[in-house]
């Protein structure tokens, strides 16, 4: 009885919370449920009896507004994979390309980094930071390839996540090797651009990369994993300046990024939580 009573009082706070605040839900989208719109329109979805952005809106606000029947979305981004290539769409999707939030936070802590080593009152090597933004780009795909291939029986099971490119049936398990191998050829040729002491210190992450998803399964701070996974280049980008790893100035910083991370996809957690709770209700 008393399990019960709290389960009902989760889904109504987590009803109140949904209802009474503009917030930005799981997928990106804004959504102000007092004016009953969204923001910021740039793309449209005219499938809306199967639209799962649509059927999230409808259930949040009682009168769902649309625009001459059109889903208000607000990626940019998703616009660019939209006009792909019908057939390359699946790859752009699976190496999240449509959500690039998730190349800013891999790409951030490389700036940081690359901006400190550099000698005093100099600006930081543009070259590198392009270097390192293609190589974020790459490698947060190859990462999210990665976590699909050993979450596809999962990602079946979960309405926020059985879409995807390998869970959908879109993409089979050999073509998503054989474009993970050229995400992984793309970041090497990146990766040996650098000195010999970085490309030792790139190819340490590897391990982080390929195990992340993993921790999922047995520990409940997944998010410890991703910071380590995806703060690498707090070392890398030092590593790539000096040629050498200064502990005492790269330590913290990576610490703090880690710490950062843990903030955020605590956060994000939450968000899915919340969100799926009031999905199933």
């Amino acid at each position: 009885m008393m399990i019960s009573s709290l389960r009902c009082f989760r889904k109504a706070q987590s009803k109140l919370f949904l209802n009474s605040f503009a917030r930005l839900n799981v997928d990106g989208y804004y959504l102000i449920p007092k004016l009953n719109i969204t923001l910021k329109s740039s793309s449209y979805c005219r499938n809306t009896s199967s639209c799962i952005k649509c059927k999230y809106f409808s259930k949040n606000v009682s009168s769902h507004h649309h625009k001459s029947s059109r889903c208000i979305s607000s990626y940019k981004a998703k616009d660019v994979v939209d006009a792909a290539p019908q057939a390359i769409q699946p790859y752009l999707r699976l190496m999240r390309i449509d959500r690039p939030i998730g190349t800013w936070l891999l790409y951030l802590p490389c700036t940081w980094s690359i901006s400190l080593a550099a000698a005093p009152g100099s600006l930081p090597d543009l070259y590198l930071l392009s270097l390192f933004g293609a190589g974020s780009l790459i490698m947060r795909g190859a990462g999210c390839t990665i976590n699909d291939m050993w979450d596809r029986d999962f990602d079946t099971q979960v309405a926020r996540t059985r879409d995807r490119p390998l869970a959908s049936g879109q993409i089979t398990y050999p073509q998503a090797w054989a474009f993970l191998a050229l995400q992984m050829t793309a970041g090497l040729g990146i990766l040996l651009q650098l000195n010999m002491y970085s490309i030792a210190v790139g190819a340490a992450s590897l391990l982080f990369v390929t195990t992340y998803p993993l921790f999922k399964r047995f520990t409940y701070w997944p998010q410890i994993a991703l910071g380590l996974t995806f703060n690498w280049g707090a070392v890398l980008g030092w590593a790539a300046v000096q040629s050498s790893v200064d502990v005492s100035t790269v330590l913290p910083l990576y610490c703090s990024c880690i710490l950062w991370t843990l903030a955020y996809d605590t956060i994000y957690a939450h968000q899915v939580f919340l969100s799926q709770t009031y999905w199933n209700n």
